[in-house]
């Protein structure tokens, strides 16, 4: 199934990623490592779209982290998510619910929840993919042990893509650059979150993925203790 050219790629471009993010790593960052697990099925063809090549999906992902040196559990997210995507415009239509439980510290875990609506458009040149998503998130915490009071809080995420497709491979590269802001009370945007993230997918067979990622994600809320975490991730996705 890999070939030793393929093995090769595969770690050149490892090597790649993990030298940019080495040569520019601080003293106050931390390493973590992202396990997740992916199912979507398609389900344009039993409904019957109206309209031609259109596709409904729906998706299932189960992310786990790692912080703190990879060495303690950090948090899991569940999400459920369905995605309406207009073929010949490369517009997509998604929202979702996410479960998420965060450990804190002194071991305690909080749960949260999220409610999000995104669209999303992506444009094909040759064997390059150039795309953006803006994302709307309403977000609970479970006041059992938080400070929320059940009080809605809303953010807006920006992402940009930029990928490449190797002609005759089964390689996909990416990179890509996300904003956090959360909208506050007084209907201002805090920046929260920069994240950035390179990637190699590899296709496994017809329907199943394998993904290796390094993801640079810096907080901002608090301005005197900027903290930043570098986590490698691996991923698995099965698409029905």
């Amino acid at each position: 199934m890999f070939t030793k050219r393929d093995i090769f790629k595969l770690c050149v471009a490892a090597v790649l990623l993990l030298s940019t993010v080495m040569a520019v790593a601080q003293d106050e960052t931390d390493w973590g490592c992202i396990l997740r697990a992916e199912y979507q099925v398609n389900i344009s063809k039993p409904l019957n779209l109206p309209i031609r090549n259109d596709k409904l999906d729906i998706m299932v992902k189960e992310d786990l982290r790692f912080e703190n040196n990879m060495s303690r559990y950090s948090r899991s997210k569940t999400t459920l998510g369905v995605d309406y995507k207009f073929t010949r415009l490369g517009i997509k239509l998604g929202a979702g619910f996410e479960y998420i439980n965060r450990y804190t510290n002194k071991f305690i875990y909080r749960n949260r929840y999220r409610y999000f609506f995104n669209l999303s458009y992506e444009y094909a040149y040759r064997n390059w993919e150039f795309g953006f998503r803006t994302r709307f998130i309403t977000m609970y915490n479970d006041e059992a042990r938080g400070y929320y009071n059940y009080k809605a809080h809303y953010y807006w995420r920006n992402k940009l893509v930029v990928a490449y497709k190797q002609p005759n491979s089964r390689f996909k590269y990416s990179l890509s650059g996300e904003m956090y802001t959360e909208i506050n009370k007084d209907r201002d945007l805090q920046l929260n979150t920069m994240m950035y993230e390179g990637s190699v997918d590899y296709r496994l067979t017809r329907r199943q993925y394998l993904s290796f990622f390094v993801r640079d994600y810096r907080d901002y809320y608090i301005e005197s203790d900027q903290f930043r975490t570098v986590f490698f991730g691996l991923g698995w996705k099965y698409k029905h």
